[in-house]
């Protein structure tokens, strides 16, 4: 098994947040992936270009046969699967250039992007050997992008990185102060750029930090842990966690690393 994560650097941070190579040998079966998401959109380059997409508590299939596609509008868990070997070189975005890129979504599920330019760079990415020589490709790729960062997706920007900052740890009142903006305001045009809602982003924020933090400290409770990000519910906890992770707590624990190839 390779799993490679980039993340750029400079300029490029401002539209794209990482890329990664993820390749699972055919030796054991059916390879499989967990999704989880994270309201970055990806353009998702898959080599085998044969394959299945679960989702859904009770799993609804859609078969993948795309070579470039993204995932919208479904429900989670999900998780993709391919007999044999399964191969990924994914470009994950900046939340605040979501609608840039993928506005035009219509349907729902695995989106096939059949962009002359993007099946070239797939192409060109599976012939290449080395992995960063991979990342290289992929940078020079965006970098080309023509984009212009609208007052719109600057204030969008800024809302996303004090979420990051804050860890998740924040409300929309809190942000409406900070920032001096009405509550209305804030959601109409985060929504619009990020095409999901201030608050289910906040949620996502919080819930994967808290997981990358129960990884780094496995000895703490889940109880103690839903306390520190500010959970005194423990139904609300459970809630927000299968929101966003499609399952509750302690069964996605027992599978932590399977999260953790993807998350590091």
């Amino acid at each position: 098994m390779t799993i490679t994560a980039h993340h750029p650097k400079g300029s490029r941070y401002q539209i794209f947040r990482e890329c990664y190579y993820i390749h699972l040998a055919g030796d054991h079966g059916t390879g499989q992936i967990p999704v989880i998401d994270d309201c970055c959109y990806d353009f998702v380059f898959f080599k085998e270009a044969s394959g299945a997409f679960y989702y859904g508590e009770d799993p609804q299939k859609v078969v993948i046969r795309s070579k470039v596609f993204t995932i919208h509008d479904v429900t989670p868990p999900y998780r993709i699967e391919a007999a044999g070997s399964l191969t990924f070189f994914t470009i994950k975005l900046q939340p605040w250039v979501n609608a840039h890129f993928f506005a035009s979504l219509q349907e729902s599920g695995v989106v096939d992007i059949a962009d002359v330019q993007l099946l070239s760079l797939h192409q060109t990415v599976f012939e290449t050997e080395g992995v960063s020589d991979k990342f290289s490709l992929a940078e020079q790729f965006m970098c080309d992008k023509v984009f212009e960062f609208t007052s719109s997706i600057e204030l969008v920007r800024e809302l996303c990185n004090y979420i990051y900052e804050k860890r998740g740890k924040v409300t929309v009142n809190q942000l409406s102060e900070y920032f001096d903006k009405s509550r209305q305001y804030l959601g109409k045009v985060f929504k619009k750029e990020v095409m999901y809602t201030l608050k289910k982003f906040i949620i996502t924020v919080r819930i994967l930090d808290l997981v990358k933090f129960k990884a780094k400290n496995p000895d703490i409770s889940l109880t103690q842990l839903s306390y520190d990000y500010g959970y005194f519910d423990q139904a609300h906890f459970i809630n927000d966690f299968k929101k966003v992770c499609g399952v509750a707590p302690l069964q996605f624990f027992k599978n932590l690393p399977e999260f953790l190839l993807r998350h590091p």
